[in-house]
């Protein structure tokens, strides 16, 4: 498989989970009593608040993902994924999603902290989620690192505020460090249906379409 495909597939994965299958359900309620009884003592560290999955390039360089979902009453509610892939045009791309049922002529609204907030516009949506996406830099990364927490806004149809909260604690060590899963790791470790991954495919499609010319860069 071509790293442009690996990523493509790797970007929809990160930004869109869906938590429907209730044989993936049960396993990760299976995963999470036997982490209990076997690690009582251990507590959840910042870091625990995103995974990252790399891939290296041609030239040596590394190709990374990191990602968080939001879960509501067990349910997905949104999600932040950052890709920072040194192969593309555009090397920082920010990935933003929250639950279907918003009015899309709204927009979705990004603040850091009591930072600037950004309109971005939704891009897609489908069977899950309504997403947004934007071409970063570095001064927002940078803004990233220093926040305690990025809100995700959006206009419900009752015309009701929507916002979900990423939290943002362990994220720049978690930026910074070497430590990631390849995407075969990442892949071995999902255990969704060959209907999710029928979904991702067709999600992948539709953001391989969805080019981001013309956008500007974001500035915190």
């Amino acid at each position: 498989m071509k790293l442009k495909k690996i990523l493509l597939n790797g970007l929809l994965s990160v930004a869109l989970v869906s938590f429907s299958s209730a044989a993936f359900a049960q396993e990760k309620t299976e995963e999470k009593i036997e982490a209990t009884e076997t690690s009582l003592s251990s507590a959840p560290k910042p870091e625990d608040n995103w995974l990252k999955i790399c891939e290296p390039l041609d030239n040596g360089e590394k190709a990374c993902i990191m990602r968080q979902i939001v879960l509501q009453n067990g349910q997905f509610f949104g999600s932040f994924m950052l890709r920072n892939d040194p192969g593309q045009e555009s090397k920082l791309l920010a990935v933003a999603a929250v639950p279907l049922g918003v009015l899309l002529p709204f927009n979705m609204v990004w603040q850091i902290d009591g930072g600037k907030p950004i309109r971005v516009p939704f891009v897609l949506c489908d069977k899950v989620s309504c997403t947004s996406q934007l071409v970063i830099n570095e001064n927002y990364v940078n803004s990233l690192r220093k926040g305690a927490k990025l809100s995700l806004s959006a206009k419900t149809q009752r015309n009701k505020d929507l916002v979900v909260n990423i939290n943002l604690a362990g994220f720049t060590s978690v930026y910074d460090s070497d430590s990631a899963l390849t995407f075969d790791q990442f892949r071995e470790q999902s255990t969704g249906t060959n209907a999710l991954e029928q979904q991702l495919q067709d999600r992948a499609e539709q953001i391989r379409q969805n080019k981001d010319e013309g956008t500007t860069p974001a500035t915190q």
